[in-house]
């Protein structure tokens, strides 16, 4: 495969920035503008998909704390725009209920998230599927079909936005690790 070194803009810039513009799109159109902003960071975690870290950068020159909100490059591969957005709006529901809710203990997904999750329009599921429990240490969700999420989904689709980076397939031409996340996913989620 030859690789396309002509481009006008960074690699960082370009995804970074489209990970900023979903990030902004679906805080006005699922969480009414609330959402303090994120640091966004793409990092490669081991069994995940994305997560939330409350307060984990602190400014250097003034008082201020900001959150992480991370999304696992592996986790795009075979993926749709939309399967790698959910993630996103799931890790900015943990971001809601840190701000706005009661926060649970750590990497625990309570009730409150879970009746969140669902106004969003992202049905909380241990297995990423219909019948999984809602609530838990280790969860999934699936889209609501005709939810809050698929329509702004589908509205910011009409924009023209897409996402165009992911993990290269390894040389020796294994795939990167298979977590929970790509399994159910691979299911048909």
């Amino acid at each position: 495969m030859k690789i396309d070194r002509t481009m006008q803009k960074p690699a960082t810039q370009i995804e970074y920035g489209n990970f900023q513009t979903a990030f902004d799109w679906f805080n006005r159109e699922l969480f009414n503008g609330e959402l303090p902003p994120p640091y966004l960071t793409i990092v490669r975690k081991s069994h995940s998909a994305g997560y939330f870290g409350p307060d984990r950068f602190t400014a250097r020159q003034r008082k201020a704390t900001v959150s992480e909100i991370a999304l696992n490059p592996d986790g795009f591969i075979g993926h749709t725009d939309e399967q790698i957005l959910q993630t996103l709006v799931h890790e900015m529901v943990h971001s809601w209920q840190h701000a706005k809710g009661t926060a649970p203990r750590r990497a625990y997904h309570n009730k409150e998230w879970s009746a969140k999750m669902k106004l969003v329009g992202l049905y909380p599921s241990s297995t990423g599927m219909v019948g999984g429990r809602e609530t838990g240490q280790r969860m999934s969700d699936y889209i609501i079909p005709g939810g809050k999420f698929a329509v702004a989904y589908a509205k910011l689709k009409r924009t023209g936005f897409k996402l165009n980076w992911q993990s290269s397939v390894r040389s020796n031409n294994a795939k990167p690790p298979v977590n929970k996340q790509n399994q159910i996913h691979l299911q048909g989620v």
